[in-house]
């Protein structure tokens, strides 16, 4: 009994010039255990001489001293509990397994902030959807980027002026779907119905009409544009041209007007568009279903 005791005492294994795996084991459990009292004494002190204005200023207090109070701690261990050279791979690998956990999410955020500077990330101004949110980026730091959320209605996407801050790890843990700012086109279609007997052929026309008209789609901007992205990248878009496909269908026939427009141009496009056609068919006498 008097064994145990004596296994069990802190100070007597700390008088000891050499000791077993088990004996420093021990001694590593007693100074976890210290650490998490002064801790928590700590904290609960400092909160009650400077009371936090907010529980975000509380949750920030809490996760810097947590941090520094785990790097003190792994660097006392190494000359406090062990004495023997022969014990130093195991008192690293175990000090550096503690403060990998301790800083998995600072860890995390700096490897997804390596991701995203990296060849496949993207940049500020890129447009960006991740983890169900969608949005143009407006800042990347170290530990997190921000984006400005669009609406999720895909027929306007406009800005809801909300700024999303979004932690780094999210790149590694979710899928990325990414417009550059370099290559801000994208491919919309809308549709629109006539009925049957209409003059098809000339409504054809019109709408072709519409989409080459340069005032609306600058296909000389699109075609430099992906010249330029084509020295970079291994771009292969096939027909980048407006097109205009007719189907008939039970009720109709079937305009879609498919065209490339940019990403943040494309409820505006549509507008014009949209203009466009209502004057033209109306100086032809086409009605829309």
């Amino acid at each position: 009994m008097e064994d145990i005791i004596r296994l069990l005492n802190p100070f007597f294994l700390l008088g000891l010039k050499e000791r077993t795996i088990s004996q420093e084991l021990i001694l590593v459990v007693y100074f976890i255990i210290s650490l998490v009292i002064v801790y928590k004494t700590f904290v609960l002190g400092f909160d009650r001489i400077r009371p936090p204005a907010d529980n975000s200023v509380r949750y920030n207090r809490r996760r810097v001293t947590r941090i520094l109070f785990v790097l003190v701690g792994a660097v006392s261990l190494l000359p406090i509990i062990f004495s023997g050279l022969s014990y130093l791979p195991t008192v690293m690998g175990l000090a550096g397994a503690g403060i990998v956990i301790s800083l998995k999410d600072i860890t995390l955020n700096y490897v997804g902030w390596l991701m995203i500077h990296g060849s496949n990330g993207f940049e500020v101004g890129d447009r960006i959807e991740i983890d169900g949110i969608r949005g143009d980026v407006v800042n990347i730091g170290i530990n997190r980027f921000t984006l400005l959320e669009i609406s999720q209605d895909p027929k306007s996407e406009q800005s809801t002026n909300r700024l999303v801050h979004i932690p780094n790890h999210s790149v590694i843990l979710h899928k990325v779907y990414v417009v550059k700012e370099k290559f801000g086109f994208i491919w919309d279609e809308f549709r629109l119905k006539l009925p049957h007997g209409t003059d098809w052929e000339r409504a054809e026309q019109l709408l072709n009409g519409i989409l080459q008209n340069g005032s609306i789609i600058d296909q000389h901007k699109i075609d430099s544009t992906v010249r330029e992205l084509s020295k970079n990248y291994l771009v292969r878009l096939g027909k980048i041209t407006p097109i205009v496909y007719v189907n008939v269908e039970e009720g109709g026939i079937l305009f879609s007007l498919r065209y490339l427009t940019h990403i943040k141009e494309k409820r505006n496009q549509r507008a014009r568009i949209s203009r466009e056609v209502l004057k033209e068919f109306a100086e032809a006498n086409i009605r829309i279903l």
